[in-house]
């Protein structure tokens, strides 16, 4: 059997599993015959289909795509074969030429220049020295360094390569090549701008680094998958200014830390408090939690990496607890993606675009919180338990050029890209939201009949102070409020239960006036504002982290 139909015969099982979850999940009719025989049919259900976002779903989309580019390189390996004899021939004709000519010439030289005679006798002394004249040949300019970029292994993997190449090309950049350094998360974007050659470094070594190199004047720009800590702005504020402002903090995209494990593995949530039991080895057997009597097997992101900090923060540190020293640590979520892929009895965590062949498992905060998959919407919304924020940052006396790239990668077109690299752009979305059982009146009401964007504003603990990205979200709401003109706003206050609920509710109304205030003050009329005080928890009150999720203002459109 020929490589090539050995990639059609495996194609079409995978095909076939795919009808069958169609059918099965979403009560979707799609034939497997008509995609395996019809590229265009193909083509149009991989398509649509890939606008549901259901982690099963995705993960066999992913293999159905990884298959068929499979079976294109095959046929381009065979196209190849075919035109290698061809051109062995057009080699050969040429040799045969250059031989016939070059006989030919010396035959029908002069006899006198072919058979040998006498020596000619010198009439003169005759120099041996030959002079040749050299022309010093240049030596390639040496490349401009533009600026250099360097932290998370989470942004410089996929998005920053995506976003460097699309910004420098609205720059008149042309010729872009990737240099690979001696380690696998180090390199450089050569390219030419106006006939010279200039260059971009990318370092993701991971968040930390981001601020050291900063610090140490190696970096120019720092990617971080976790928010710079308060001893960090202080540290570097004489140095590079506050980091913590608007000015020098970028949130470029939303990323979910998805806790996965192997497709055949039959769990389908879990608390973060028993997440933190296993990966601290308290909880070290499938069976303690109803399943397979096999050792669990724990895979984890590195001490640098801005993932790892935040699942520390997020779930470790959150019950006292250290991560198990047999866990083992990889430098890139691919890797650990694809390890985990490979062991039935595996369970480890990455972004939320490193699922891959994995399932990923619900999140819940405790007993008294609904377990919340990582989807686009709720982390867009950041109401599941372990989504997180992107961050670029630029010192204050940064290049024209390094903060102009910082606000492209937040601008539409930056966030458009920042979908197409499978993490979660802050460009909004709009989702049907259905009536609950324990919800008030009103919010039914507003359910039956409206829709929630994919946009919360958040505030700090006692504050009407909007954060960095509720400011840049303002913006934003405009943006889409003009292109909706014929939607009406509904803005609801929401809190966390630390205090009296009274007073609660006052506080949670103040923060949806403000933003109603904001937003009438560019010119969009909000058609209602209510308060819910600490109703409708998205999150555990009983850790700051769920609390600030808690502390929120949501977004509906009539």
């Amino acid at each position: 059997m020929t490589e090539k139909m050995q990639d059609a015969a495996t194609l079409y099982p995978l095909l076939q599993q795919l009808e069958q979850l169609c059918k099965a999940e979403f009560d979707i009719a799609v034939s497997a015959q008509k995609m395996r025989d019809d590229a265009a049919y193909r083509q149009l259900v991989l398509q649509e289909l890939s606008q549901i976002r259901q982690p099963q779903l995705e993960a066999m989309l992913a293999a159905v795509q990884q298959k068929l580019q499979q079976q294109a390189n095959t046929e381009a390996k065979a196209v190849t074969a075919q035109r290698r004899p061809t051109l062995l021939w057009a080699v050969a004709a040429v040799l045969v030429a250059l031989v016939s000519g070059g006989a030919y010439w010396w035959f029908n030289q002069s006899p006198a220049a072919v058979v040998a005679g006498p020596p000619a006798q010198p009439t003169a002394k005759m120099s041996t020295t030959v002079t040749v004249n050299t022309v010093p040949v240049a030596k390639p300019a040496a490349a401009q360094l533009l600026f250099r970029l360097h932290g998370s292994n989470t942004v410089g993997e996929k998005l920053a390569p995506a976003l460097l190449q699309a910004f420098l090309q609205q720059q008149q950049a042309e010729g872009f090549a990737w240099q690979q350094a001696q380690s696998p998360v180090e390199r450089i974007l050569n390219f030419n701008k106006a006939g010279t050659p200039q260059m971009v470094e990318l370092h993701a070594h991971g968040s930390s680094t981001a601020f050291k190199d900063l610090a140490s004047g190696k970096a120019d720009i720092g990617m971080a998958s976790r928010r710079i800590s308060a001893d960090e702005v202080e540290k570097l504020k004489p140095q590079l200014g506050d980091l913590s402002k608007i000015g020098n903090e970028h949130i470029v995209a939303l990323d979910g830390l998805a806790v996965i494990v192997n497709q055949n593995n039959a769990l389908k949530a879990i608390s973060t408090e028993m997440l933190a039991k296993i990966f601290s080895g308290d909880v070290s057997r499938w069976s303690q939690l109803g399943g397979a009597d096999q050792p669990i097997t724990l895979y984890a992101r590195d001490d640098k990496s801005g993932t790892f900090d935040t699942f520390k923060s997020l779930v470790l540190d959150k019950f006292g607890k250290q991560l198990s020293s047999n866990a083992s640590r990889f430098e890139s979520s691919s890797e650990l993606s694809a390890k985990v892929s490979q062991d039935e009895y595996a369970i480890g965590f990455i972004g939320l675009n490193y699922i891959s062949f994995n399932k990923a498992l619900a999140i819940s905060e405790g007993a008294d919180s609904t377990p919340i998959y990582p989807t686009r919407f709720t982390i867009s919304t950041e109401d599941y338990a372990l989504s997180r924020r992107l961050y670029l940052y630029t010192p204050t006396a940064a290049s024209q050029v390094a903060k102009d790239f910082a606000q492209f990668a937040i601008s539409d077109e930056g966030q458009h890209l920042v979908e197409q690299t499978g993490l979660i752009s802050q460009n909004i979305r709009v989702e049907q939201v259905y009536p609950i059982s324990n919800a008030p009146q009103s919010y039914n009401s507003y359910a039956s009949q409206g829709q929630r964007l994919s946009l919360n504003f958040r505030f700090s603990y006692g504050d009407n102070e909007l954060d960095n990205k509720g400011k840049r979200d303002l913006q934003r709401l405009v943006r889409f409020m003009e292109q909706n003109s014929g939607r009406r706003l509904v803005l609801m206050g929401f809190s966390d239960a630390v205090g009296a609920v009274a007073k609660n509710a006052e506080l949670a109304l103040k923060r949806a006036k403000a933003v109603e205030r904001e937003l009438t003050a560019r010119g969009i009329p909000v058609m209602a504002v209510e308060s819910y005080g600490e109703m409708l928890p998205v999150a555990n009150n009983d850790t700051e982290s769920g609390r600030e999720r808690n502390r929120r203002v949501e977004v509906w459109v009539i």
